[in-house]
């Protein structure tokens, strides 16, 4: 085994990691901002996260604070972003893609077009057919939960009209790619362990496909289950939004399968007399590609279309599940879970008196729900 390129190839596998660090620092500093002013405004912010409200409901508060604070509305939304989508170390491993944008384009460019039936024809199989809803279904009638809709903090907080380019909308967006970027590296993994094919380009070309498969049906999945829809388990006392209970299958199968999968294939490399170095090279190459692809997937399909997506969706929650909307609060340190309405009212009513709120609202949670929404009868008293 050669020790020395083993940790040459080590090294350079750990190059992303060593610029995330710098760039989530500068990112924090320069963008966010840490002064005085700014940890305020997110203490502000904070509160009203705290309390389990949406941030859009005191909008008005948030405007004049930010106003009085001297923070420029643009830095605000940001620090608003920032609380309720944060960027993570794993986003900023994904950073160094700029500088090799040009190459990793041209390589991405055969996924990309190749990838847009293979989406349209796995959200007409899960949208438009309806294996999603029915799946959700059986965890209902099968498996004894209850599905309810609690309005996310985030709600209505990244706008999809012209203002997408807007650095708090964009962080939105990117949020979300780490999800789908390494799925691919994980794909090319598994293609490269199981097959160990001497042909790169075959193997890049089979990884792909594989890549598309699970984009398609992680990222559309993913997508739909943005309508807040929310998992209750009576028996264990569980409250978990169906997008983090997905997340929370997918991670560990991903996260250890990749480091796993990662070191396996780099060891079998240095133990075959094989080029380690190049190997991690490649490994950066797919991982930047699959960050092309995430992110055109981010802003191309899932922006685009994902509102239709979601909204098609919802449909299907009421008419095969009918779920109540419920408001889930804090006040003084009492968990507060109030059914509303049932959500279709919920999804269609403009809560416009929702924009009015104050702290005194705030630390009057009752009173001011009841301002806001029309408490129907409880279901659950019949």
């Amino acid at each position: 085994m050669d020790v020395e390129n083993l940790l040459w190839a080590i090294g350079i596998l750990c190059l992303p990691v060593i610029l995330a660090l710098p760039a989530k620092l500068l990112y924090q500093t320069a963008i966010l901002g840490v002064g005085p002013a700014e940890r305020t405004y997110r203490s502000t912010v904070q509160k009203i996260l705290d309390a389990g409200m949406q941030v859009e409901q005191f909008r008005e508060l948030l405007n004049d604070e930010a106003r009085r604070l001297g923070i420029k509305p643009s830095r605000a939304k940001l620090n608003e972003t920032d609380l309720l989508y944060p960027l993570t170390i794993t986003h900023f491993l994904l950073i160094p893609m700029i500088f090799i944008l040009p190459v990793v384009a041209a390589i991405s460019l055969p996924i990309i077009i190749l990838g847009i039936p293979v989406l349209y024809l796995i959200e007409i199989i899960l949208i438009r057919r309806k294996l999603l809803i029915n799946s959700i279904k059986l965890l209902e009638t099968w498996f004894g939960k209850q599905i309810i809709h609690i309005p996310d903090a985030g709600n209505e907080h990244c706008s999809n009209d012209g203002k997408v380019l807007d650095a708090a909308n964009i962080a939105v967006h990117f949020h979300k790619v780490p999800r789908v970027v390494f799925l691919g590296l994980f794909s090319w993994l598994i293609i490269h362990w199981t097959l160990r094919l001497d042909d790169f380009l075959v193997e890049f070309i089979l990884s792909g496909l594989f890549y598309i498969l699970l984009l398609g049906v992680v990222g559309i999945v993913a997508t739909a289950l943005e309508s807040n829809l929310v998992l209750v388990d009576p028996a264990k006392g569980r409250i978990i939004p169906i997008a983090d209970w997905l997340d929370s299958m997918l991670t560990p199968i991903v996260g250890v399968g990749l480091f796993f999968l990662l070191g396996r294939d780099l060891m079998a490399e240095a133990r075959d007399d094989g080029n380690t170095i190049l190997f991690s090279a490649i490994v950066l190459m797919v991982l930047y590609c699959a960050t092309a692809v995430g992110v055109t997937f981010q802003w191309g399909y899932a922006w685009w279309h994902g509102k239709t997506i979601r909204k098609e969706f919802e449909k299907q929650a009421i008419d095969k599940l009918n779920p109540q909307s419920y408001d889930l609060t804090r006040s003084r340190g009492r968990i507060l879970l109030n059914v509303r309405c049932p959500m279709s009212e919920r999804i269609n009513t403009v809560m416009t008196p929702g924009k009015t709120l104050t702290f005194t609202d705030l630390d009057n949670l009752p009173t001011a729900h009841d301002t806001i929404l029309r408490s129907p009868e409880n279901p659950l008293d019949d």
